[in-house]
């Protein structure tokens, strides 16, 4: 790169960005922030915001892909003048502001750190977030984030039109109707009174309302049922429509093999659309170290990467990364591994339902070993929130000392919670149910590192 390009760190708000340019990265982040930030322009979604951008004569933008929907735009206007779009991760750009001393929660200051880590890595395509494949992945992301904002507009919808049923039809209340061959919902189309084109139409719910309980005694389904039935009818269209194109860009010839191994794995459109939409092209995470490197970032990509902690003598690991990940990949392990009638036959999947089978029977075969580790973290989070309070009135000696004989003479998860309320200790069947979803996380975690070798396996048999 020329000494004399111009890259702009922008960060961006909801309606307006904070402007770095740069010409090379300053030795010191830190004072040229404390002389600079001030004249760091702040610009506008509008057409004076994009002119005054446009002005500073940008040869590359370099941005954080948080809040999407709001840099969507620049990105678009600058690509469209020719500016070249550099995307950082937000771990990346954290860790880097981080060890400049820069400070947190200050836009001027996530600027400067986005041009000077572009500057600093401008040479390693490996410390950018790729996006050579926008016109299927970026199209594919959107659907997926879609998708969710309509199941969370469905939700209360669906919680007011089952209490109104409770009344108006009680028989149906609590059916759990699942979308039909033709993608629609049976109980929300017969209260709307939508027509469906099926060939065989069982009839199943004008049969039991024939015979409910609310007619006999004069009670109608009310025409707000029928209206918030037609709004979900509506909704369910909007999801088929997102879920055609979706299985059209799956059909991409370069997502054969991903396609391929996902569907070994039991992965259905959703999950598959949206692990694609983020790990795509699996190159991207090839880059500096070895294998296992490789491994850990691709993990981290879908939520289940680890960062250490470490004090004094004591270390634990965090999970990292996209928690929406995690929570699709925890339901696909829910829906598709844990229940054997569900498995795939294919030997992938017998692998990752193996690991689930074996955690189940550990726990299965010595239940009171897990409840008092679980009794026992109670009993340490207590006396770790008691040294938190009490930590500023004591000597660190008095403190220890306080802490050895707590643990040796208290019950202390029966007296005092996290919260600092008093708290009963957890029973066997909430431990069973705690283990139980931890399981299925550990399954999932296992799932993606399964991915990840066998993409690997395929895409780059020698690496």
């Amino acid at each position: 790169m020329e000494s004399k390009s111009v890259v702009i760190g922008l960060d961006v708000s909801k309606d307006n960005v904070v402007a770095c340019p740069l010409t090379e990265a300053p030795y010191n982040l830190k004072l040229y922030f404390k002389e600079n930030s001030k004249s760091f322009p702040r610009l506008y979604s509008n057409r004076d915001g994009i002119k005054e951008l446009l002005a500073l004569n940008p040869d590359a933008v370099v941005m954080e892909p948080t809040g999407v929907h709001y840099s969507w735009i620049w990105a678009h206007v600058l690509k469209s003048h020719g500016v070249k779009i550099l995307w950082v991760g937000h771990s990346e750009v954290a860790s880097f502001r981080k060890s400049k001393k820069l400070p947190d929660k200050n836009d001027a200051a996530d600027a400067l750190a986005l041009a000077a880590y572009a500057l600093g890595f401008w040479n390693y395509p490996e410390a950018f977030l790729g996006y050579e494949h926008e016109n299927f992945i970026v199209p594919m992301r959107d659907g997926c984030h879609q998708l969710q904002s309509l199941n969370r507009i469905q939700s209360p919808i669906i919680n007011r039109l089952r209490q109104q049923l409770a009344r108006e039809f009680p028989e149906a209340a609590l059916k759990d109707s699942q979308r039909a061959i033709d993608g629609q919902v049976p109980l929300w189309c017969f209260l709307a009174g939508r027509e469906r084109n099926l060939k065989t139409n069982h009839r199943y719910y004008e049969k039991l309302y024939e015979i409910s309980i609310a007619p006999t005694y004069g009670i109608e389904i009310s025409e707000y049922s029928r209206n918030l039935a037609r709004q979900l009818c509506q909704l369910t269209d909007w999801e088929i429509q997102i879920e055609e194109k979706l299985g059209a860009l799956l059909r991409q010839p370069e997502l054969r093999v991903y396609n391929r191994v996902m569907e070994e794995l039991g992965m259905g459109m959703r999950t598959r659309c949206w692990v694609i939409s983020h790990i795509f092209p699996i190159e991207r995470f090839m880059g500096s170290g070895d294998y296992r490197n490789w491994r850990a970032r691709f993990k981290q990509r879908l939520g289940y990467g680890g960062i250490e902690h470490s004090s004094g003598d004591k270390e634990s690991t965090q999970k990292s990364g996209s928690k929406i990940s995690r929570q699709m990949l925890y339901l696909w392990i829910v829906t598709t591994i844990a229940p054997v009638k569900a498995r795939p036959d294919t030997e992938i999947s017998k692998q990752l339902a193996e690991f689930y089978d074996t955690r189940t029977r550990q726990y299965n075969d010595n239940p009171e070993i897990y409840h008092s580790r679980l009794l026992e973290k109670q009993k340490q989070d207590a006396i770790a929130t008691l040294k938190t309070q009490l930590g500023p009135l004591l000597s660190p000696a008095i403190l220890s000392q306080l802490e050895q004989s707590l643990n040796l003479t208290l019950d202390l998860p029966a007296l005092l919670g996290t919260d600092g309320k008093a708290t009963a200790p957890v029973k066997k069947g909430e431990a069973k149910k705690r283990f139980g979803k931890l399981i299925c996380s550990q399954t999932a975690a296992k799932g993606v590192e399964l991915l990840f070798n066998e993409l690997m396996k395929e895409l780059h048999p020698k690496s």
